[in-house]
């Protein structure tokens, strides 16, 4: 299954002050977070961010939570390590993601990412996850957990498959400015 760009959503989560500098290689991590947000905002998916219990872990970090205000996107608070856990708070799950396919960047990925990926995919979405846009504070748990999720029937894709799977097409109006993001 290929992403549908009429069809998906992008949801980042918990990408806070006192757990970005934590995660390797969080400057590469930060830099292919503001990429697939500015993907999502131009060709108009809908964006959502978490953070996971703000006041301990503090807020966005700065240049992610200024592009996030500027794209107006949905934010939510929260203190699961889903964002949308099965025994909770199904509700909020439709009121949010209205479309089928969401896509998910974000930190840690065998906590937050991992338990949400694996929530959204047993309440019917088709899930898809960046690669280089997932990170943990070592890498064989992020390693661990890309496989985890593949094997639950999560995709993991690069940035590049995302990004041209959205535009479709090079006569798309956003290819030129947008494939220069692909470095």
């Amino acid at each position: 299954m290929l992403i549908d760009p009429s069809n998906s959503s992008l949801l980042l989560i918990d990408v806070q002050r006192k757990l970005l500098p934590k995660i390797c290689e969080s400057k590469k991590l930060e830099d292919s977070i503001l990429n697939c947000l500015e993907v999502s905002y131009r060709l108009n998916l809908p964006i959502f961010f978490s953070e996971q219990y703000p006041k301990g872990l503090g807020i966005t970090v700065d240049k992610v939570l200024e592009k996030l205000l500027s794209y107006k996107a949905y934010k939510f608070e929260k203190t699961s390590f889903s964002c949308f856990p099965t025994s909770s708070q199904s509700i909020k799950t439709g009121q949010l993601l209205k479309l089928k396919q969401v896509i998910l960047i974000g930190i840690e990925t065998h906590i937050c990412v991992l338990q949400t990926a694996v929530d959204l995919k047993e309440k019917g979405y088709e899930v898809f996850v960046i690669f280089e846009a997932v990170g943990s504070r070592k890498n064989k748990d992020k390693d661990l957990a890309l496989t985890r999720m593949i094997s639950c029937g999560i995709q993991v894709i690069t940035f590049e498959m995302m990004l041209f799977e959205l535009l479709r097409d090079s006569k798309n109006e956003h290819f030129k400015s947008l494939s220069k993001l692909i470095k």
